[in-house]
């Protein structure tokens, strides 16, 4: 190898031959717009260079005297066809209550990592961060979003905020202003008083498709998932079964339901308050109380706004006629039962008496078979097993005989409604016992529409709590709606008052009666 002498630079050529690192250092400078000295400090490149340039404060707007009300527009990026919410907001919702409405328009569980920035740098690397609790425990500089309101980045039709969910699957939503009113009351507002702003009321107005499912591994993935799934034949079918068996893609259907997102808005607002409530109630207050207070702050919060719905610190009444359809299930196997009634040998109902039960309790023959042996008739079973639970029937030398409250509530509809929602939940096994007090949770707040509303919504909640559930479900717990059985089976006959109404399990728990018998069990229990 030849080495060649480096041929000094003549005077001419001094003043334009550049040292390559000194070249190097002035761009770094440049680019932290530091003097030159200050760059030589370990820069290593212009990435670490922009990392240590002082960043700017957030471009904040004046606040409007008063608040107004904002109509807002949130756009999923990349959704093909559009995944959007319209939404009402007060202007003064603060950013952390404004990252709760988002959770529970677009149906997210908030178990994910999130952040708002404004749209002119949502990289965050002009101007200081808008920083969640946990930014602000990494040491992260910038403010907090509770300390932040929506008309500090919002104030004319057009404007834009960015707000990220889930750095893994990196769900965008664009926000967008597209209409200014006036502030309106909430529908709690006291006649005669100015209502607080930050009460004012908060809205879904309208929107489409459903939001996907957590953990789906962002919105291609999902599209692509959901064109498997619909396409008859196509050719990923069998590579993505297991997956699309999971998310319930079967039998897909991308229609909102904005009751049921206002619904949710409306628990999403009121749970600092139940947790107020809570808090000043006490932990060990009551079983649904102590089970709240054992899980993480932001699983007691999604859990609180139930307990907003389910209005647990009112008083529940209940009048004669709607306290004896709700019983009517109960007292006609008392009634049967009468002073005492011969099991047959193998110790079951004897078949007089199965068929006229079944006969009583089933009007409309949907049980298929013959309802005739107690042993093939498996609502009946489940009947008698639930009153003996109660404590309302036992087995004595052969014989099925009331006990003496049992006699005493056999012809009382009130008092053994009452009896009821002071016995609720069933369940005596600690899992069985929380998912039952979820399962009345559910439905005293009006969230128990359909057995697959309650099977879904059993699978998170019970994983929030901490349960593990087999079988299938988005959790990993779609089994854990059968823990609940017996109390299910207790709201569904005051739901219905028949014995096989709704036999999709768990059928009538969404009706009018079984809410009021779970508000009244809730409300004893608090």
């Amino acid at each position: 190898m030849i080495e060649y002498p480096k041929a000094e630079p003549s005077a001419a050529e001094s003043d334009t031959v550049i040292d390559l690192e000194v070249a190097r250092q002035r761009f770094l400078a440049r680019a932290a717009d530091l003097e030159p000295n200050q760059a030589l400090r370990g820069r290593t490149d212009a990435a670490d260079a922009r990392r240590l340039r002082r960043k700017k404060s957030l471009p904040l707007l004046t606040l409007p005297e008063p608040p107004v009300q904002f109509r807002i527009r949130v756009d999923l990026v990349d959704s093909t066809p559009p995944i959007w919410r319209r939404l009402s907001l007060p202007s003064s919702l603060t950013l952390d209550r404004l990252h709760a409405v988002l959770q529970a328009a677009f149906g997210w569980t908030n178990s994910h990592l999130h952040q708002f920035a404004p749209s002119a740098d949502p990289h965050g690397h002009e101007f200081e961060g808008i920083l969640t609790p946990f930014d602000m425990e990494e040491g992260d500089e910038g403010t907090l979003e509770s300390e932040l309101r929506l008309d500090q980045f919002l104030a004319k039709a057009g404007d834009t905020l960015r707000y990220v969910y889930d750095f893994g699957d990196d769900w965008e939503h664009t926000l967008t202003l597209e209409a200014v009113a006036p502030v309106e009351s909430p529908e709690t507002a006291v006649p005669g008083q100015t209502p607080d702003p930050s009460e004012a009321a908060v809205r879904c107005l309208d929107g489409a498709r459903l939001g996907p499912p957590e953990d789906v591994g962002g919105i291609h993935n999902y599209d692509r998932l959901i064109a498997v799934a619909t396409t008859p034949g196509h050719p990923a079918y069998r590579e993505e079964i297991g997956e699309i068996a999971a998310l319930d893609l079967w039998n897909f259907s991308d229609e909102i339901d904005l009751d049921a997102i206002n619904r949710g808005l409306h628990r999403a607002m009121g749970a600092e308050k139940a947790l107020d409530w809570l808090r000043v109630h006490g932990r060990d207050s009551s079983p649904l109380a102590t089970l709240i207070a054992g899980v993480g702050e932001e699983a007691q919060r999604h859990l609180a706004g139930y307990l907003v719905a389910a209005r647990v610190s009112e008083p529940v009444e209940i009048g004669e006629v709607e306290a004896e359809k709700a019983t009517v299930v109960i007292r006609a196997f008392l009634r049967q039962v009468g002073d005492g009634i011969r099991l047959t040998g193998a110790g079951y109902l004897p078949p007089k008496a199965v068929s006229a039960l079944m006969a009583e309790l089933d009007p409309e023959r949907q049980w298929f078979g013959e309802a005739n042996r107690e042993a093939q008739t498996q609502p009946l079973l489940a009947l008698r097993e639930v009153v003996t639970v109660l404590g309302l029937v036992r087995k004595y030398r052969g014989v099925l005989v009331p006990t003496k409250r049992g006699a005493q509530l056999r012809e009382s509809p009130l008092g053994l409604w009452n009896y009821l929602a002071e016995r609720l939940p069933l369940e005596r096994s600690t899992h069985g016992h929380d998912v039952a007090l979820l399962l009345l949770m559910l439905v005293a707040a009006g969230e128990a529409g359909t057995s697959r509303v309650v099977r879904d919504s059993l699978d998170l909640l019970s994983a929030m709590v901490g349960w593990r559930f087999e079988g299938r479900g988005r959790y990993g717990n779609g089994a854990a709606v059968y823990a609940a059985s017996d109390t299910a089976n207790v709201l569904d006959w005051a739901g219905s008052g028949t014995l096989l109404q709704g036999r999709s399990y768990p059928g009538g728990v969404g009706s009018a009666g079984a809410t009021l018998l779970a508000c009244a069990a809730l409300a004893i229990e608090n």
